[in-house]
Parts: structure tokens; sequence; C-alpha cells
């Protein structure tokens, strides 16, 4: 795929994570891409959801498969704003997608969140025989704008307000 197809998703990515951050949710998103047109979107549903795990792309991956009938997503890439994380990793690599383009390197994220260190994803994603193509940081000071005004408060704290608990 072309770098301006790269960057278009990228940018694509990029809006649906400012909606979630807008809806008062975590400021990811992801996109499925098969044969350069997005097939399956989803933002983060954590707080919507009342379920730690679901970040959008373990909810991109799951929903997809289940409406497509899929196990496999072999020749379909991941976009995504901010590079996976463990548990993401995980589902990627079990999930035999083609290619994974993220924006923001989570070293970068951990500037804004205030999080503890994470792993790179590449190792994780590629533990074993199947190598997928992992690029990025990708139009990262475009990706990073989405977390310059986001209050990075406790899932906990945003949970209870959302469900008034």
């Amino acid at each position: 795929m072309s770098k301006d197809l790269h960057h278009y998703f990228i940018r694509q990515v990029n809006q649906l994570a400012w909606a979630s951050a807008e809806e008062g949710m975590d400021p990811f998103a992801a996109l499925l891409v098969k044969d350069g047109a997005i097939v399956a979107s989803s933002k983060d549903c954590c707080i919507r959801y009342s379920d730690p795990t679901a970040h959008a792309e373990l909810v991109v991956i799951s929903e997809y498969c289940r409406s497509a009938k899929l196990i496999s997503l072999e020749g379909i890439s991941l976009y995504c704003n901010t590079e996976p994380c463990v548990m993401c990793s995980g589902a990627i690599h079990w999930s035999r997608l083609s290619a994974v383009i993220f924006s923001v390197s989570q070293k970068r994220l951990q500037q804004f969140s205030g999080g503890k260190p994470k792993p790179s994803c590449e190792p994780l994603i590629n533990i074993g025989g199947k190598k997928t193509s992992v690029m990025g940081p990708v139009l990262e000071e475009e990706g990073l704008k989405v977390f310059e005004s986001f209050p990075f408060l406790s899932k906990k704290e945003r949970h209870a307000k959302l469900h008034k608990k």
C-alpha cells in the first residue's frame, strides 16, 4: 500500500479517536482495511461496556470476525492511533492480521498519560512463526494532538461518572 494511503487511513483513525474523546471515552480507535477500503472500525469501549478489555483494537477484531464469520484476518490491515498494548498485541497475533500501522508510539503516549512504560508491540505480535508487518509511528505529531487536551483521569473515575455510581 502506498504512503499516501497509509496517511489517509491514519488520519481517519485519528479522527475517530477524537470523536471517542469528545464522547468522554478514551481517545483510542482502530480500523480494519481490506483491499484499500475500510471494512470495520471501532472506538475504545472500555467505559461504555464496563469492560477493561474493550480496547478499540480488540473490539474491531472481535466484532468483525463475528459479523464476517472469520477466524483469520490474513490479508487485512489494522490501523490504530496508538501502538497496540500487550493485550491487543496478543489479539493481533492470534487473529493473523497481515499488517499493523499505528500513529503514536507507546513511549510518546506515556508522556501524556503518565502511565508506566510498555513494551513495543512488534516482538509480541510476531512471537512464533507468522510475520505480521508492523509500521509506525506514522504521522506521530498529528496523532499526538489527540492527547494534548485529554484529561487522563482514571477509568474508574470516568466510569463512575458515566454510569452514575
